[in-house]
């Protein structure tokens, strides 16, 4: 076990509730809290058997009790940490945990800093780094489907597979460099003919794996999703009806929305990121021309585009440029007919026929489920199962990715006859990249960018 000092944060957000949790692990982490803390039937905390929950009271040592609380410990290594580590559990007021904590570092510990506790874990061996990655997605989730994956992947199948891979790779780099000291012996080489059809089906499950990043993303980034319409086309309001929440002020004057909104949307297990902007239109009005180009350079990025027309009105200019810069766009484009609680214009129908529209109604809610599945078939996510061995996580799917070439380079180089000293530097490439989604050999930077997204006190 890594000999680290001793650190304490609050598990739960800074806010307050009924009972906050504070997590102190380290060499001094037990016997800070035999200062701090005081079990009702007396003694210490120490004195009782690891994992028992003991009920107290917090004081600074000789002070006035501060609070009755839980507490319980686990000794190293069997802890998240894999070190020496104690919970306490208070009452939630903020200023509460803030004197508790104060009374931690005053007795040596230091605050946590963001996911140290989950770092402290992967370089105690008691997580990998693909698991640790997982904990963060888990805490992060905005779709069930996303947390279900999350879930999986913390289990532990995803880890023992990429590790088996890597054992793979590392047998056929003693395998070349056998080879290489038998030619240099003038013995018979090994047969490299298994090594080469090994290296192809590791390369193709590594691609494979990357390849899934394109529908895992679905489940943790998002899809940018900008709603187009002219001025009171209902935008707003249909931004509010898939957000579920006021983001956006809806009225009856037309040029209210100015500048981009944005919020996000759980369709079906696809996460939206909504973004609501000006109507298309002409306008004198120097503050809505900049609105209304903000809206044409948010189509012009975005993956999926809502072009929204007012089926109780005819027609216009500016559904006529609606059209066009939805088209355009590049990207997919679901044609709705808002407000369909309200009679339909019949040169509006014509006007959107062959567009095959979604008629939808803010106001009654009718046609959000037909968007929903409409939004499934586009994205594909009805036949994705969040099993754990969709890749969610961008720097795992680019590292995956090389790995998988590098493989694939080694095996085309045994394919054409090429000597095993190339290969060995493509299979050495290949455990290279495949170690920084393991975390078995992984720079100090890139331990920094994963847990930089995780919160103190995890």
């Amino acid at each position: 076990m890594s000999g680290f000092d001793t650190i304490a944060a609050a598990a739960t957000p800074p806010a307050t509730g009924a009972v906050a949790i504070i997590r102190i692990s380290g060499p001094a982490a037990i016997s800070i809290a035999d200062r701090i803390f005081r079990p009702v039937a007396g003694g210490r905390l120490s004195d009782k058997p690891p994992r028992q929950v003991i009920f107290g009271t917090v004081s600074k040592p000789g002070g006035p009790v501060m609070d009755e609380c839980l507490a319980f410990y686990f000794r190293a290594p069997k802890s998240y940490t894999g070190e020496d580590s104690v919970e306490i559990q208070c009452h939630g007021g903020m200023l509460l945990v803030s004197r508790i904590l104060r009374l931690c570092y005053e007795e040596g510990a230091r605050a946590a800093l963001p996911g140290e506790f989950t770092r402290r874990a992967l370089l105690n061996g008691k997580l990998t780094l693909t698991q640790a990655e997982a904990v963060a997605d888990l805490i992060h989730a905005e779709t069930s489907e996303g947390a279900q994956n999350a879930a999986a992947q913390l289990a532990g199948p995803l880890a023992d597979e990429l590790e088996q891979m890597n054992e793979a790779l590392l047998a056929h780099a003693a395998h070349f460099t056998a080879y290489i000291d038998y030619t240099e012996e003038d013995i018979e080489p090994p047969d490299l003919s298994e090594s080469q059809k090994s290296l192809v089906e590791i390369s193709r499950r590594l691609i494979s794996l990357s390849d899934s990043f394109a529908a895992g993303r679905l489940f943790t980034e998002g899809i940018s999703c900008v709603l187009l319409g002219r001025p009171n086309a209902g935008k707003s309001s249909l931004l509010n009806t898939l957000a579920n929440t006021d983001r956006a002020i809806v009225t009856d004057i037309a040029g209210t929305t100015r500048d981009t909104l944005e919020a996000s949307a759980n369709l079906g297990g696809v996460l939206l990121r909504l973004v609501d902007t000006a109507g298309l239109r002409e306008s004198d009005d120097p503050v809505e021309k900049i609105g209304v180009a903000r809206a044409k350079e948010a189509a012009s990025r975005a993956g999926l585009i809502l072009a929204l027309f007012d089926q109780n009105q005819p027609p216009t200019k500016e559904d006529i440029a609606v059209l066009v810069e939805a088209e355009q766009s590049g990207a997919p484009v679901i044609f709705i007919k808002n407000k369909a609680d309200l009679p339909e214009n019949r040169e509006m129908a014509e006007f959107l026929k062959e567009k095959t529209p979604l008629p939808i109604s803010t106001k009654t809610g009718e046609g959000v489920k037909a968007l929903t599945k409409r939004v499934q078939e586009l994205f594909g996510t009805g036949q994705l199962k969040p099993d754990g061995s969709i890749i969610t996580n961008r720097r795992q799917a680019e590292a995956l990715r090389r790995a998988g070439l590098h493989a694939k380079a080694a095996a085309d180089a045994l394919m054409h006859g090429i000597t095993p000293d190339v290969a060995w530097i493509d299979v050495e490439s290949a455990c290279s990249a495949l170690s920084e989604v393991t975390g078995r050999a992984v720079s100090e930077d890139i331990l920094n960018r994963v847990f930089e997204r995780f919160c103190v006190g995890k």
